[in-house]
Parts: C-alpha cells; structure tokens; sequence
C-alpha cells in the first residue's frame, strides 16, 4: 500500500509539482481512502519525508554500483558522487527544492531535518568502502568522518549547486586523496 501511495504521489509531483499535492489526491490516484493516506503517512510532511527517502534508495543503490566497479576508493568516490550529482538534476524531488522558488518541505527535509537521509546515507557508503577496499589507513572513526563529509558535502552541491557535478566530484576526490596521504604521514 505505501509503494502504491508512494508511486501516486510520485507522479503527481511530475506532472503539476509539490504544490499541486494533496491527501485526497494522492489517495485519488491511488484508489485509496483519503483516511488511508493519513494513516500511512500522518501528514504532507510526513509523505515528503518518505517520498525523500525512497529516493534515496535510488541514489544509494548508483552509489553502490558505481564504486563496485572502481578499483580504488578515491576513482571509487569521485565516480559515485559525479553520478549523484548528476541524478540529482534529473530528479523530480531534487528539483522541487532546487528549482524556482524551491519547496519548503523538501528543503526543509533535506537540510534542517536530514539525520535520517545523512545516517542511511553515510551508513551505505561506509559499508561499500568497507567491502569494495582495502584498509585505507584511516582508523575507523577518521574513515567515518571522511565519508559522512562527503555525504554532507554532496548533499549540499545538490541542494545549492555552485559547480558542475563532475567538477564537485573532482573536489570531493582531491579532499579524500588529501585525507588519506595525511593518515600514511
């Protein structure tokens, strides 16, 4: 049931945006009660929340696949944040934050409010840096502040963009190349 809302509200979003949803159009589209709506979700906020995070499944999983095929963690880390990015102009919940006038929910969700997506997040590409390579020389707790900056940082570019994706991405692997001669110093 929650997918199915999820997917309603999804295309909603695609063809008249954020603003244009409701509830009751969500369970409309759905084939649902309005009330079922507000029992999966409790409230808009709450429906953004969850459209938010399904969308970061998507991004995770490129994440994933991205420094599976990378031989080393820095290839590995600039391929997957220039892929992000790069999704992330394509997205439809990107762009409602991003985009004229962005969306306050979203912002919100993905600023003030991103524990949630940063923890998961951070929490994924720990564990893709610790099953794709090798130690790195970093002890476990600088490997984790490395990568929850990154996943910070591309948070940031994709919500404020200030440069191309694979121009961010090409900073991001500077910086951890950086972090990583300091540890074998």
């Amino acid at each position: 049931m929650r997918d199915r809302l999820l997917v309603s509200a999804h295309a909603l979003i695609e063809t008249e945006g954020w603003g244009a949803v409701r509830m009751a159009r969500v369970a409309e589209s759905a084939g649902v009660s309005r009330q079922t709506v507000y029992n999966e979700f409790g409230t808009k906020h709450g429906l953004a929340e969850q459209l938010a995070l399904r969308e970061l499944a998507r991004f995770l999983t490129l994440v994933r696949d991205r420094m599976a095929d990378a031989d080393d963690i820095i290839t590995g880390i600039r391929s997957a944040c220039a892929a992000v990015l790069l999704l992330g102009e394509e997205s439809v919940l990107v762009r409602s934050v991003t985009g004229a006038g962005g969306d306050d929910d979203f912002l919100t969700i993905l600023t003030t409010e991103s524990g949630e997506i940063v923890e998961t997040a951070t929490a994924a590409v720990q564990q893709a840096v610790n099953e794709f390579y090798p130690p790195t020389g970093l002890t476990p707790d600088q490997l984790a502040v490395c990568v929850e900056a990154v996943v910070r940082w591309v948070l940031s570019a994709m919500t404020r963009p200030s440069k191309r994706p694979e121009e961010t991405a090409a900073d991001i692997g500077w910086l951890l190349g950086l972090a990583l001669r300091g540890a074998s110093v």
